[in-house]
C-alpha cells in the first residue's frame, strides 16, 4: 500500500466512476419543481427564478398539516420533486418530537424521499433550502439555493459516495481482519468523539475507501475507548496504517491524540482546509459540506444527542463516511486556485498545533492583583457615579449593564432618541454637552473594567493537571478561520483559554502572563505592514516614498494631508492622520470615520485645520478623507478600480504576490513531496479568494474587496515567517530546547527564548523580514521587503521580559 495519494492519477479514475455511473443510467430530473415555502417567502418569489432556470415552478405556501397533503399536491401536478423551505413538512419528514423546532440552518441542502401511494405513484424527493430571504440578505444565498435545487433538476451531475453499510466495533475477536482490510485502503477517514469531563475521547472511527471491480467502496470501524485494549490499538492504527489520511477540521482530533500519545501518521489532507481555499466565505463544518457535495445527504449531527450507545457509534461512523466522501467530491470540482491556496494554507497547521499545545504560563497571583484594582476602581467610580445621580447610598448602585437603566439614563441626558446604549452610541451622548461627559467617561470607564475582570481577570480558564497544579492557558489557532489566510483565534480544544490575538493592550491583563522558568518573552512584530503592502499593491509612488523613507511615517502623512510642513506637525495633527490613513486606505465612509475618530476629534480637526466652522461633521470627515486620496490618488484610480474590474471578470480577488521567498520554509517543500502532487509548482503564488458579491453595485462588498489584497498579502507573508520560525527553529534540534513557539499574533509572532540564547530573538526578525516580489494593479513588478523588530523588554532596567506587558 503506497504510503501517498497521487492526487492527479486519483482524480481521474474519480472521474472515469462518475462517467461510468452516468453511463449506467442515473434517473433524469421532472420537467417541474414544487417550491413549498411559507408565508414569509412570498416576498422573495421573484428571485427564485434565477435559482431555477428555465423549469417550471409550481408555488405552494401554506402549512404542512400531513405528509399526505404533500402527496395529493405532487400526484395532481404530476410532479415529484420538492424544492421546501417549510419548517412544518421537515418535523413531519424527521417525526421531530422535540419541543424546539429543527433548524433550517442544519437542514439545508438536506435530502428526504416520501414514498409514493402505491407502486403506480413515484417516490417524491424533497431538498430543504434556507428561506427565500436569504436570496438577497447573504451574499452566497443564490449560490447556495441554485445548488441545492440542481440536486433534483440535474441529479446526473453529482458525485455518488460509496455506501454506507453500517460499521464494525473493534473488539479483540475482529480487529486484526479490520487492520488487514484498511491497510488495503488509499485513504482513511478519522474523527474522534469527547466529553468534556476531564478532556476525553469517548470513542472514533475510521474509514478506509479502497477502489473495487464496481468502482469505489469504504469499510467503517468504530472504536469505544473504554480500556487499556482500546488505548493501544488507537495508537497502533493511527500510527502503523499507512494510507494517507484525511480528517475534517482535524486539529481538534489531533489535540485529542496528542493528549493521549497517539500521533497520526501521514495525515496530508482536511476538508475544512480544503474547502476553505476554494470558498473561504462559506461555512465549513462537516454537516454543511455533506449537504454541499453529497446528492442525498440528510443532516444526522441529531444523532449525537442520543443516549443510545449504537446510535452515537453510527454518528461518529458517518462523520468519517462522510468526511472522506466530501474529499473525494471535493477532488472531482476543485479548480486549480483552491490546491494553490491548500498548498499555502495546510502546512500551517502543524506550526499551530504546537503553539496551541504550548500555551504561556499565567500568574494567578497578578490575576488576583488586577482584579482587586479593577474592583476597587469600578466600586470608585460607582460611589462618584451615585453622587452625580443622586442615587441613595441606601439603594443598589446604577448598574451600567442594565438596558433599562442606560435608556433612563439617556433620556435625563437628552438622548433619548438613540436607539442602542452601545459604546458608539455613549460616545456620540458624551459630545452632546459636556455635562455629559463626565457621566458618560465613568459609565465607560466602569464598563471596560467590568469587561477585564469577567473576561480576562476571572481564574478558571487555565488548564490544570489532574493533580490540580499548574495553570497554562490555552488557545487554538485556525488557519482556515479568515476569508484573508490570516491565522484566527479563539478558546482552547480542552474546553478552556480564550482567544489569544484578542488580549487587550496594556498591562492590565498582559501583566498576568508570565515566560516560563529560565525563558523570557519576545514579539517581533512587521512594521506598518499594511501601509506598505497598500502602496506595493496600487503600484501609488507617494505611498511608497512615504513609507519607505519618511523618517516618521504618521508625521509626513500628517504633513500632507493638512498641508502643514513636516517640522511643524504637532502630536495631536500626528494622531488625526492615523484614522485618516486607516479609513481612507479601506475606502471607509465619512459616517464610518466619525464612528472611529470620535466626534470629539473630529471638532478638534475642524480647529486645528481652521476648517469652516459651520461645517457638520460629515462634511469635515469627507474633506479628511478627501486629502488621503489627493496625496495618494492611485488608491483609488487605480487600486479601487482594478479590484472591481477583477472580480467582475474572474469572480475571484488575488494577494497580487507573484513570489514568496520560500527559503526558510521547508515545510511547504516536505508537504508537496510528501504529497506526491503537482503542488510544487504553486510555491509562493498569491492566496487566491473566490468573491460571491458584485464589488460595482454594493459598498460593503466593494471595501471587503479592497480590504482583501493588502490583508492577505500581510497574512502570506507572515504565515511564511511562521512557517520559517517554526521549521528553522522551533523543531529544529539545534534549537527546539531553547525556543518556544507561542503564537502569531496580528502582525507578530510571539515566543519565549531561554535565557543565555538571544540570538534567537534575532533568527526570528530575519526569517519575517521575507522578500516579496508583487505585481502592482499599475502592472509594475516590485520587490519589497517589511522591516520587523523585536520587542523583548531591552528597554527595561533588568533588560528582558518576564511578562507579556513588558514586551510593549
Amino acid at each position: 500500500m503506497s504510503t501517498k495519494l497521487d492526487l492527479a492519477a486519483h482524480i481521474a479514475k474519480l472521474r472515469a466512476a462518475k462517467a461510468a455511473a452516468g453511463a449506467a443510467g442515473v434517473q433524469q430530473a421532472d420537467d417541474a419543481i414544487i417550491f413549498w415555502g411559507t408565508a414569509y417567502d412570498k416576498t422573495f418569489l421573484p428571485h427564485l427564478k434565477a435559482c431555477v432556470g428555465p423549469v417550471t415552478t409550481f408555488v405552494r405556501l401554506e402549512e404542512v398539516s400531513t405528509l399526505t397533503s404533500v402527496k395529493m399536491y405532487c400526484k395532481q401536478k404530476s410532479v415529484s420533486r420538492v424544492v421546501s423551505s417549510n419548517i412544518g413538512m421537515l418535523k413531519k419528514l424527521l417525526q421531530w418530537d422535540s419541543r424546539a423546532a429543527p433548524s433550517l440552518d442544519d437542514y439545508a441542502g438536506s435530502y428526504f424521499k416520501i414514498s409514493g401511494f402505491d407502486a403506480t405513484c413515484p417516490d417524491i424527493e424533497v431538498v430543504f433550502v434556507k428561506p427565500l430571504k436569504h436570496l438577497v440578505t447573504v451574499p452566497f444565498g443564490k449560490f447556495m439555493t441554485r445548488r441545492v435545487i440542481r440536486k433534483l433538476t440535474t441529479p446526473e451531475s453529482w458525485y455518488t459516495p460509496t455506501k454506507f453499510s453500517g460499521f464494525t466495533i473493534l473488539t479483540p475477536e475482529v480487529e486484526a481482519t479490520a487492520f488487514a482490510s484498511m491497510q488495503k485502503c488509499f485513504l482513511v477517514s478519522i474523527d474522534v468523539e469527547t466529553v468534556k469531563n476531564d478532556v476525553q475521547i469517548k470513542c472514533l472511527s475510521y474509514t478506509g475507501f479502497a477502489y473495487t471491480a464496481n468502482g469505489i467502496g469504504s469499510y467503517s470501524v468504530v472504536l469505544p475507548l473504554d480500556s487499556d485494549y482500546a488505548l493501544a490499538i488507537m495508537r497502533k492504527w493511527n500510527w502503523q496504517l499507512k494510507a494517507p489520511k484525511v480528517g475534517q477540521n482535524f486539529m481538534y482530533d489531533i489535540a485529542y491524540f496528542a493528549r493521549y500519545s497517539a500521533p497520526v501518521y501521514n495525515y496530508l489532507y482536511d476538508t475544512a482546509n480544503l474547502f476553505h481555499c476554494w470558498y473561504s466565505e462559506l461555512p465549513k463544518d462537516l454537516g454543511f459540506l455533506n449537504s454541499f457535495f453529497i446528492r442525498e445527504a440528510t443532516y444526522w449531527k441529531d444523532l449525537a444527542k442520543t443516549n443510545d450507545l449504537y446510535e452515537y457509534y453510527k454518528y461518529n461512523a458517518l462523520d468519517t463516511w462522510g468526511t472522506g466522501n466530501c474529499f473525494l467530491a471535493m477532488l472531482l470540482e476543485c479548480p486549480e486556485f483552491a490546491f494553490t491556496n491548500y498548498a499555502l494554507e495546510f502546512p500551517l497547521v502543524f506550526p499551530c498545533h504546537l503553539s496551541e499545545m504550548t500555551g504561556i504560563n499565567r500568574d494567578m497571583a497578578k490575576i488576583q492583583i488586577a482584579r482587586d484594582m479593577e474592583e476597587a476602581n469600578i466600586s470608585k467610580l460607582s460611589s462618584k457615579l451615585n453622587v452625580i445621580l443622586d442615587i441613595p447610598s441606601t439603594a443598589a448602585p446604577f448598574n451600567v449593564k442594565s438596558p433599562v437603566q442606560m435608556k433612563a439614563l439617556f433620556k435625563v441626558l437628552g438622548c433619548g432618541d438613540f436607539k442602542s446604549t452601545d459604546e458608539a452610541h455613549l460616545k456620540k451622548a458624551r459630545f452632546r454637552h459636556p455635562f455629559n461627559a463626565r457621566i458618560v467617561d465613568m459609565v465607560l470607564k466602569i464598563r471596560k473594567s467590568r469587561t477585564l475582570i469577567s473576561n480576562y481577570l476571572t481564574a478558571g480558564k487555565e488548564f490544570s493537571r489532574q493533580d490540580g497544579t499548574g495553570s497554562r492557558f490555552l488557545y487554538s489557532l485556525k488557519p482556515h478561520g479568515t476569508d484573508s489566510s490570516r491565522l484566527s483565534s479563539k478558546s482552547h480544544h480542552f474546553w478552556c483559554g480564550d482567544n489569544i490575538q484578542k488580549i487587550p493592550r496594556g498591562a492590565i491583563v498582559k501583566q498576568t502572563f508570565k515566560a516560563d522558568a529560565g525563558f523570557r518573552l519576545c514579539e517581533v512584530d512587521l512594521e506598518q505592514a499594511e501601509s506598505r503592502d497598500t502602496g506595493y499593491i496600487s503600484g501609488d509612488k507617494q505611498l511608497i516614498m512615504n513609507v519607505e523613507h519618511s523618517p516618521d511615517f504618521h508625521r509626513t502623512n500628517a504633513s500632507m494631508f493638512f498641508g502643514v510642513p513636516f517640522e511643524e506637525v504637532n502630536k495631536s495633527l500626528r494622531q488625526l492622520g492615523k484614522p485618516v490613513n486607516h479609513g481612507a486606505n479601506y475606502n471607509m465612509g465619512a459616517f464610518v470615520l466619525i464612528t472611529t475618530m470620535g466626534e470629539e476629534n473630529i471638532v478638534r480637526a475642524k480647529q486645528l485645520l481652521g476648517l469652516n466652522r459651520f461645517w457638520t461633521h460629515i462634511e469635515v470627515a469627507e474633506y479628511l478623507l478627501e486629502q488621503f486620496h489627493k496625496v495618494y490618488p492611485d488608491i483609488r484610480g487605480v487600486f479601487y478600480a482594478g479590484v472591481i474590474e477583477e472580480v467582475m471578470r474572474t469572480s475571484k480577488l488575488s494577494s497580487q504576490a507573484v513570489h514568496h521567498s520560500w527559503e526558510h520554509a521547508g515545510m511547504v517543500q516536505e508537504f508537496m513531496q510528501e504529497a506526491e502532487t503537482n503542488y510544487a509548482e504553486y510555491a509562493g503564488k498569491a492566496w487566491v479568494r473566490y468573491c460571491f458579491q458584485n464589488p460595482s453595485k454594493s459598498k460593503t462588498a466593494l471595501n471587503a474587496y479592497i480590504a482583501h489584497p493588502p490583508q492577505s498579502l500581510n497574512a502570506q507573508t507572515l504565515n511564511c515567517s511562521y512557517l520559517s520560525v517554526f521549521q528553522d527553529i522551533a523543531i529544529n534540534p539545534q534549537h527546539s530546547k531553547n525556543f518556544k513557539l507561542l503564537a502569531q499574533i496580528h502582525d507578530s509572532i510571539f515566543f519565549q527564548y531561554r535565557i543565555g540564547h538571544e540570538n534567537l530573538c534575532d533568527m526570528v526578525v530575519e526569517r519575517m523580514q521575507v522578500p516579496v516580489t508583487i505585481k502592482a494593479y499599475d502592472g509594475v513588478v516590485r520587490t519589497f521587503v517589511v522591516p520587523a523588530g523585536a520587542k523583548r523588554g531591552l528597554h527595561l532596567e533588568q533588560g528582558y521580559a518576564e511578562y507579556w506587558s513588558e514586551t510593549e
